[in-house]
Parts: structure tokens; C-alpha cells; sequence
């Protein structure tokens, strides 16, 4: 890998104040090799970092930290941390890149590299143009680039999709017409989503069923790492619960293919991965709540003749960005890919 010393990584986190700021503060501070000094909110400034997040309330030792505005981000970092709101980074990235040889870059603003879908999805990326380059990055499937300053990580949804396709497209199993739906918590919309409690609760509802910047990041990153293009129907409904997103794919599998295929599939591509567990159709079936506060993915796939149906389950803010992001820095900083993540939510069951 690129680092040789045996040094702590200076880190800075860019967006502290919400919920994966607050995540990705929760996972830095304890891992071994990481040392915070910065964390940005410009509405928090001067504000202690961890008088204001809940996951600190039982720390016996405060720490000074406390939070900074952009303006103040100075000297070096090797590694900085961005959750800013979608469209924030690209505004900051040429005075952010200064600071730092990686950015770990959790919102959406540079997964894609279509103008055209960027202009739709993504304009602030258009618009501020950035000569540094980016790399989208998947933990278990993506090679590293170190010629990119910044390493994006997909989004929460897409993540969990792909890890319901991944494997079939891979092995060439399945028809390109896909169907995948996703099923997301409410923490996955923010502390700014406008929706009320009172509209959640007790209700499951669709929350887009066409045009989210999900689906063209799905079809990009299957074209991207296998050249195989899908042509997806991707749609989104919101869950009664604070976190976790359950993907599920319908697929027709291709003329031959058998259920016995899938399985040496799906097996063959999960079996090396720390943080993807796959049951096979005797072992169960993926659940929320077995990966809620983990960094864990849980993925299943059941055939019934030549429909397939697979689906993976995740914490949208952990593996599907805090973790996911830690992950990453893990691989290209060289250290093992599990450092500062191994936990697993015992006794939250049932």
C-alpha cells in the first residue's frame, strides 16, 4: 500500500454535525490508528464536539475538540472526511484538497461522470470543475486508485443494490432487465428531511418510484467494474424505523442457470469479504435488524426456476457510509480492512 510509517493518520471530518458526521466521530475516535483534530459544522462552531454528540454523553473525559468552521481547516491531513450535504463539497473542494492526500467523500456529489446525469442529479460537480480526479470506490469490489484525490463511496441504497447484483452480473446469470426496490429508514433523509414523524409512523410509502440519482449510480458502477450494462427499474419507499435499508432484486435468470449456479455464485464472491454475509437458501434470510449498528451486510438469494430474487440488508449509516467510509480508509492506508470495526450488535435481539 502507499504508507510505509507506523505513525497515527491525521484525520478531519467535514459535516460533523449530522448523522453520519456523528457515526463517522463514534468509529474515529476509537480506532487505533486515526487521530481527529477537526470536525467542521458552520452551524455548530464553537460548540464542544462531544458535549453535542449523544453517542458521548457517558464519556467520563471530555475532549477540547470543538467544532470549526471551513474557513479554519489548516496545515496537512492525511486523510479528510467529507458528509456535507450534497452540492457543499464541490463549492470548497480546491481550498479542502490543499489540506489533505485523500478525501473520503460520503455524499453523492462525485459518483457519476456522465455530464449530462450529472447536470441532473449532481450540477454544483459540473459546475466546479475539479482537476484532482475522483475514483468511485466500492470496499469489496473496487481496486485502488492513489493517482485520485478524492475516493467517493457509493450511496447507502445503491451499495446495498449492488450487493444483490453484484455476483449475478459478475457471473453472467441473469437476463439485463433487472427490477430492484429499496426500503430505508428515516435517518437515511437527514436532521433536514421536512418530513414529519407523525407522517412515518405507522406507514410504509413509496418515496420515489422513479428518477432517484440511485439508479443511473447502480447501472454506472455494474458497467464500470464488470462492462455489463442492466437496465434497471430502481424505486425507493421510506420505513417506519430510524435506520437500516433492505434491497430486494428480481431477476429472470438466464436460459440454463440453475439455483445451484446462483449459489456458487453469490458463495464464490462473499466468501473472502469480512463484513458481507451470505445465507443460502437453507440458512435464512437477511434482516434489518441483525445489521443495524454494525458494518455488516447481510445478502441472500432464492431461486424459484428461472426467477431469482436477491436481497441484502444494511445500516444506511454505517456500511452505508460511516463504516463503508472508515472501510475504505482502512485499504488504502494499508492497514487490515476490519481495524475499528469490528463490533456486532449483541443483545439488541430481539
Amino acid at each position: 500500500m502507499n504508507i510505509t510509517d507506523n505513525r497515527k493518520k491525521r484525520a478531519a471530518i467535514l459535516g460533523g454535525s449530522g448523522f453520519t458526521g456523528a457515526e463517522l466521530y463514534r468509529l474515529l475516535r476509537r480506532h487505533p490508528q486515526f487521530d481527529i483534530d477537526f470536525v467542521s459544522s458552520e452551524s455548530k462552531a464553537g460548540q464542544s464536539v462531544d458535549k453535542y454528540y449523544i453517542s458521548s454523553i457517558h464519556k467520563k473525559k471530555i475532549s477540547p475538540l470543538k467544532f470549526s468552521k471551513m474557513v479554519e481547516l489548516h496545515g496537512h491531513y492525511d486523510a479528510i472526511f467529507s458528509c456535507l450535504p450534497t452540492g457543499a463539497l464541490p463549492k470548497v473542494i480546491q481550498h479542502v484538497a490543499e489540506h489533505t492526500d485523500y478525501i473520503f467523500n460520503v455524499s453523492g456529489d462525485y459518483r457519476l461522470a456522465d455530464p449530462d446525469q450529472l447536470q441532473q442529479h449532481y450540477p454544483e460537480t459540473l459546475k466546479n470543475n475539479f482537476k484532482g480526479g475522483w475514483h468511485y470506490f466500492i470496499p469489496e469490489f473496487s481496486k485502488i486508485d492513489l493517482t485520485k484525490k478524492i475516493v467517493n463511496l457509493p450511496g447507502c441504497m445503491a451499495v446495498a443494490a449492488l450487493y444483490t447484483l453484484y455476483p449475478l452480473v459478475a457471473h453472467d446469470l441473469i437476463d439485463p432487465r433487472v427490477i430492484t426496490d429499496a426500503k430505508t429508514g428515516s435517518s437515511g433523509g437527514g436532521k433536514s428531511t421536512t418530513e414529519h414523524h407523525a407522517e412515518r409512523a405507522h406507514n410504509f410509502r413509496a418515496y420515489k418510484v422513479h428518477g432517484h440519482r440511485h439508479k443511473p449510480e447502480i447501472e454506472h458502477a455494474l458497467d464500470n467494474h464488470l462492462h455489463h450494462t442492466v437496465v434497471l427499474q430502481f424505486s425507493v419507499y421510506s420505513l417506519d424505523l430510524p435506520r437500516g435499508i433492505m434491497a430486494t432484486t428480481y431477476s429472470l435468470l438466464k436460459e440454463g442457470v440453475s439455483a445451484v449456479d446462483v449459489k456458487k455464485a453469490f458463495y464464490s464472491t462473499y466468501a473472502s469479504k469480512p463484513f458481507l454475509h451470505y445465507f443460502n437458501s437453507n440458512s435464512g434470510s437477511p434482516m434489518i435488524k441483525t445489521v443495524v449498528g454494525t458494518n455488516y451486510a447481510e445478502i441472500g438469494a432464492y431461486v424459484e426456476g428461472q426467477n431469482c430474487v436477491s436481497i441484502a440488508t444494511i445500516d444506511n449509516l454505517i456500511k452505508g457510509a460511516a463504516g463503508q467510509a472508515v472501510q475504505a480508509a482502512n485499504l488504502y492506508f494499508g492497514f487490515d480492512e476490519e481495524t475499528g470495526l469490528r463490533f456486532e450488535g449483541e443483545g439488541a435481539w430481539p
